[in-house]
């Protein structure tokens, strides 16, 4: 991952698990990182462990479901800087349960982080980083959950579905402005995330689907298909499978109501 020396990188969610790990990453190839997270303790922690082996680091305090806290941190990054040539928005939540037994409060709240956060953070940075020179890169966390529908996911479900439309667009929106976008649609991996909720039922899946990356795994093959120029990144390449039912459900629908 030698492109990313001299790079400046902003990820979120980085006080812990993936982004904690992608962030680490960054730095310890050679880029200066900003580690955003609503958790300041964390992200300090973070930027002490980076620092004291030799890297670079600056936490920041984030609530990316606030576009104004998430200007704040454009504003620390293009201030210090004058650049961010790769935003990482990766602050993610999630619970398990019925769909319809979902409070509204965290339907709100789940979306606000995990869909709106990446609004936020493509509103305040994509436009900064069109008008710096050089080339740019956005990389959004979406989940398999983006492209497979998961039982008992249904608020996450909705947002990483929402998070892969979104960045579809947007990379062909923002490549004649120079900004490469990537979606990184990963399986399990061993973070935290589910305990964001306040469910303690947990999933079942078939076995082969179950397989949990570390998230330094995650997080450097993702760092890695990014710098290679991948629209669409996977860590869980067994997963295609189901990819390739729920669209091969979806053809044989189309092709029922054309008459094919």
């Amino acid at each position: 991952m030698a492109g990313l020396a001299g790079r400046i990188g902003v990820v979120t969610g980085a006080a812990s698990g993936l982004g904690r790990a992608i962030a680490e990453q960054f730095a310890a190839c050679g880029g200066a990182v900003i580690v955003a997270d609503l958790d300041g303790d964390g992200a300090n922690g973070v930027c002490a462990g980076i620092v004291a082996r030799g890297g670079a680091a600056i936490p920041a305090i984030a609530d990316v479901a606030d576009a104004p806290s998430v200007e704040e941190l454009a504003d620390l990054c293009f201030g210090r800087f004058g650049r961010c040539d790769m935003l990482i928005n990766n602050a993610g939540i999630a619970d398990f349960g019925p769909a319809l037994d979902m409070p509204l409060s965290w339907w709100r709240r789940i979306l606000d982080v995990n869909l709106m956060g990446i609004v936020h953070g493509v509103a305040a940075f994509a436009p900064r980083m069109a008008m710096a020179e050089g080339p740019a890169h956005i990389v959004n966390i979406a989940s398999m959950a983006g492209l497979v529908p998961l039982p008992g996911f249904g608020a996450y479900t909705a947002s990483k579905c929402a998070v892969v439309g979104l960045s579809e667009v947007l990379h062909q929106e923002l490549a004649p402005s120079g900004i490469a976008v990537s979606i990184a649609c990963p399986g399990w991996i061993a973070t935290g995330i589910q305990s964001s909720g306040g469910s303690d039922d947990g999933p079942v899946f078939k076995p082969e689907l179950c397989r949990v990356l570390s998230p330094e795994t995650a997080a450097r093959i993702i760092l890695e298909q990014a710098l290679a120029g991948r629209s669409h990144i996977f860590t869980h390449p067994e997963w295609d499978g189901e990819v390739r039912a729920r669209s091969d459900r979806i053809m044989r629908a189309m092709s029922a109501d054309s008459g094919v």
